[in-house]
């Protein structure tokens, strides 16, 4: 690693697993010190020890924390801040997709879902930026879904694409505090030893059909564009949403609605019925 990150002080949500912990991963092996969050204070714990194992002498921190709730978003910004007086970089990974039909929805069940996959990123952004007083990167993770129609995920398509615009107008506001905002789109992102699951055969085989480099993302697939963006070769790049998911956008997109619920309950749903 070329240590281009020396220095710098990043938090990371969402940072237990995944694609969060492979951020945090390739942050603090770039160098930088890192505070990573999750709402679990033992999944949260583990991973900080894991990712202290994996990067020797790497200055790396936890908080367990809702990446929905303001006090604790507060809360783990200011305790990146303190370690070093400075806060550089802010990676929003969290997400949730849920695969429902836009008729099988309630609103609490939407409200929630927005929640978890815009606030998230909003919170990150309004609270974190005033910390920023030398500049920095914020990074959202968003999803494929925010461009791509299909079905069973209209409510987190949503909330992603939400995000993006949402990336583009902080950029906008921001950038005269010299601070730049961009996000990454992920495909389907499992690790590798999870993509031979049984449970997820379907899925992945729904997802990995329409993507043409033939299979799913892996969490350090979307770490290295977020360690681009947050690094300074990607100095001159705010505002922007950038693809990392093997080509899926170029096709129509997955269907894995009828493993999930049933052709007889998809079959009503296609015809603009509840299901029986």
């Amino acid at each position: 690693m070329t240590q281009q990150l020396s220095g710098k002080t990043a938090l990371v949500t969402g940072a237990s697993q995944g694609i969060g912990f492979a951020c945090a991963r390739t942050l603090a092996e770039e160098g930088a010190r890192v505070i990573v969050m999750s709402r679990k204070a033992e999944t949260i714990e583990a991973a900080r020890n894991e990712l202290r194992d994996v990067v020797p002498d790497s200055k790396i921190e936890s908080m367990a924390g809702d990446a929905t709730s303001e006090s604790d978003v507060r809360a783990a910004l200011a305790l990146a801040h303190s370690l070093a007086g400075r806060l550089d970089i802010i990676v929003s990974v969290v997400g949730e997709p849920v695969f429902k039909p836009l008729l099988m929805r309630e609103l609490e069940d939407v409200k929630r879902e927005m929640d978890i996959n815009f606030s998230s990123a909003f919170l990150a952004v309004r609270h974190g930026a005033p910390l920023m007083s030398s500049g920095g990167s914020i990074v959202c993770v968003s999803s494929a879904a925010a461009t791509q129609s299909g079905w069973g995920l209209s409510i987190y398509g949503s909330a992603k694409a939400a995000v993006e615009r949402f990336v583009r107008a902080a950029a906008f506001e921001l950038g005269g505090a010299g601070i730049r905002v961009n996000a990454v789109r992920p495909g389907l992102t499992l690790p590798a030893e999870r993509e031979n699951d049984p449970a997820l055969s379907q899925m992945v085989e729904a997802y990995t059909s329409e993507t043409p480099l033939g299979r799913c993302g892996r969490p350090e697939d979307i770490a290295r564009v977020v360690r681009f963006l947050a690094g300074p070769e990607a100095g001159w790049v705010t505002g922007q949403t950038f693809s990392a998911d093997g080509g899926l956008d170029q096709g129509k997109g997955p269907d894995p609605m009828d493993a999930m619920y049933g052709e007889k309950a998809m079959a009503a749903i296609r015809r603009g019925q509840l299901p029986e």
